[in-house]
């Protein structure tokens, strides 16, 4: 309310200031600095009150158009905050449309959903933060680790996923590794996340969080995993082939049959001493 009332007030004082200026000090001060560098001789005081007066006329007229050019550039600002305010309330709809379609019982649904989350991203930048965010909380409730359903029923459903992964899931993460929407310095928080058998082959994956989640089987070679936390991760017979784990925390992860991980060097020990 003050921000819209602050610039108000300033104009409305300055055109009060520019008016009084205009009827009261201007014209007598051009009349007279006008007399006294050019006119040489003094005027009558009929005359001065007829050259005050039409100098007060064309100050006035010259301010009323500047008061309409001013009304008009106003208009045209209020114009465009209207706009801003109007696209902001779509933004915010489709925000809260794509909520609803996450929250959806039906697979293809909540993969509709992720993908408009990710074309939000796109087009409004500021939601960008929210949006990744919110494909994190998803894929940690739609695929947890141990699962909240009995483990028979999740693995009598598992030969129907494609790519290992069911397809509101793996959309989730695919749009996540394509980063249109992770801030500079941010990390997708996947913790204790199911990802049994994931063909996460290529994906961008510097900087997640995948401490206590279980990637048994999964396939992340060629991925980006630069600064990618595995703390107590479970990536048994993963395929770690060609990624790149510069500065990644593989603290407590088992690594049983991993393939593409390179053998740590044994410790240094000091040489036995010489009898």
């Amino acid at each position: 309310m003050r921000r819209t009332a602050l610039p108000a007030v300033v104009i409305t004082v300055g055109i009060g200031v520019l008016l009084g200026w205009c009827v009261a000090f201007a014209p007598a001060w051009i009349v007279r600095h006008d007399i006294g560098v050019h006119g040489g001789f003094q005027l009558s005081a009929a005359d001065r009150l007829k050259a005050v007066n039409d100098v007060r006329v064309v100050l006035l007229q010259g301010a009323a158009g500047l008061v309409a050019l001013g009304g008009i550039g106003l208009g045209a600002v209020l114009t465009l905050r209207q706009i801003r305010v109007s696209r902001e309330g779509q933004f915010i709809d489709l925000f809260a449309r794509a909520i609803e379609q996450l929250s959806s019982e039906q697979v293809s649904v909540r993969h509709g959903g992720v993908y408009a989350m990710e074309q939000i991203a796109d087009a409004a930048p500021h939601y960008r933060g929210h949006v990744a965010a919110l494909l994190a909380s998803f894929v940690r409730q739609q695929a947890p680790w141990p699962p909240t359903r009995p483990p028979g029923e999740v693995d009598a459903e598992r030969p129907r996923y494609t790519g290992g992964l069911r397809d509101d899931v793996g959309g989730a993460i695919a749009a996540l590794s394509r980063r249109s929407m992770i801030l500079p310095g941010d990390s997708i928080e996947l913790e204790k996340v199911d990802l049994r058998g994931a063909e996460l082959v290529d994906h961008d994956l510097s900087g997640f969080c995948f401490a206590g989640s279980n990637l048994n089987g999964a396939n992340l070679s060629g991925c980006d995993l630069s600064y990618t936390t595995f703390t107590d991760a479970s990536l048994k017979n993963a395929n770690l082939t060609g990624a790149t784990l510069t500065d990644a925390n593989l603290t407590g992860a088992d690594l049983t049959g991993a393939t593409g991980v390179g053998t740590p060097p044994a410790p240094h020990r000091a040489p036995a001493p010489q009898s």
